[in-house]
């Protein structure tokens, strides 16, 4: 992204900032600070963008249909073993359960579009895809 802030200001300093604003242009330097913090964080490597968020759904094709997960949290680069395969670079994480939550596991985040996927209709074209272009429905 390109910035939109300046890092420092050449043009001004904090109290020339604060002498320059009419009491009405609090808002808008408390949006640049806020979107200048933003960009300093995406610059030092700090902020991310998810693909999906707690409480999102999501579509794994198991047992040759797909089923239905909801994200349940998120970690940065850890996985516990036991539940999916050991997370070979640092990358997100996504807990889920069904809707019984008797089925719980985890992804890493560049699973998704290949085993994971963010709708059914991604899913189900995995699935065709999977089966070399036939519907489960002409198998019969």
């Amino acid at each position: 992204m390109e910035r939109l802030t300046e890092s420092n200001p050449s043009w001004i300093d904090d109290e020339l900032w604060e002498r320059a604003c009419e009491p009405d242009c609090e808002e808008i330097d408390a949006v640049y600070r806020k979107l200048k913090e933003y960009e300093d964080l995406e610059e030092q490597g700090r902020l991310i963008k998810l693909p999906c968020k707690v409480g999102d759904t999501v579509w794994d094709n198991d047992y040759g249909r797909p089923c239905a997960y909801t994200i349940t949290a998120f970690s940065f680069g850890e996985c516990e073993e036991y539940i999916c395969e050991p997370v070979t670079k640092k990358e997100t994480v996504f807990y889920y359960a069904n809707s019984s939550g008797s089925i719980t596991g985890s992804f890493a985040e560049s699973e998704i579009g290949k085993s994971v996927f963010l709708n059914k209709s991604e899913a189900e074209a995995k699935l065709k895809e999977l089966r070399g272009g036939e519907d489960e429905s002409s198998n019969s």
